[in-house]
């Protein structure tokens, strides 16, 4: 026969099990729940962070500018004059660079091929019919170059007067100085020459020198 102490023991036990039990399935209950509410708010985190990259304004994409030509280069001169009326210097002269580099290349080209035309057109061991061909080419290039003489002058004392107003004038006086290249001496105060000319002279400090 079972010792009465130790069954009561027993019963003591099995009485406090029965007690804690429920407080157990209670605490797990209560972690299952704060596991399950603490992974909804991570997923809802993540789907808000999610749409906010999605909806995040996307950097737009630099067009580059087409190729500056005989077809376009009035085009581009017109729109760095309005930018400039504006006083937009920043975002007129990289165009305007250009629109220079582009007129002197033309005229160099221009003079180089006309010369070799020449030749050709006055020797007399060359077919007439060569000869006739050169010389219609000859002139369409020899139109040119008042063409691009212009705006190899104006785009020069753009480049100047920019680079003067943003400080820098050692980039202004190189501009400038080809200004006088190919512009036709005038005592006009209004002339690209004259203009040309007051801006050099003020850069140097020596205005009313001569």
């Amino acid at each position: 026969m079972q010792n009465p102490e130790i069954q009561t023991r027993k019963q003591t036990e099995r009485r406090d099990i029965a007690v804690q039990a429920p407080q157990y399935r209670r605490r797990a209950g209560s972690f299952l729940f704060v596991v399950l509410m603490a992974c909804i708010i991570i997923a809802a985190g993540t789907s808000s962070w999610a749409q906010r990259a999605d909806k995040k304004p996307k950097k737009p994409v630099a067009q580059k500018e087409s190729a500056i030509n005989d077809a376009t280069v009035q085009d581009y001169l017109k729109k760095t004059e309005e930018q400039m009326k504006k006083g937009e210097f920043e975002g007129s002269l990289p165009t305007l660079i250009r629109i220079n580099d582009y007129s002197e290349d033309v005229l160099k080209t221009v003079k180089l091929f006309r010369t070799h035309y020449e030749k050709v057109i006055s020797d007399s061991s060359v077919s007439q019919g060569e000869r006739e061909d050169l010389v219609i080419k000859l002139n369409r290039m020899n139109q040119l170059i008042p063409k691009y003489t212009s705006i190899r002058e104006m785009s020069s004392y753009d480049l100047g007067y920019m680079y003067a107003k943003k400080g820098d004038s050692d980039r202004a006086r190189k501009y400038l100085l080809k200004v006088f290249e190919t512009t036709p001496f005038s005592t006009k105060s209004d002339s690209p020459w004259m203009k040309s000319k007051k801006l050099l002279l003020a850069l140097y400090g020596l205005e009313g020198e001569f």
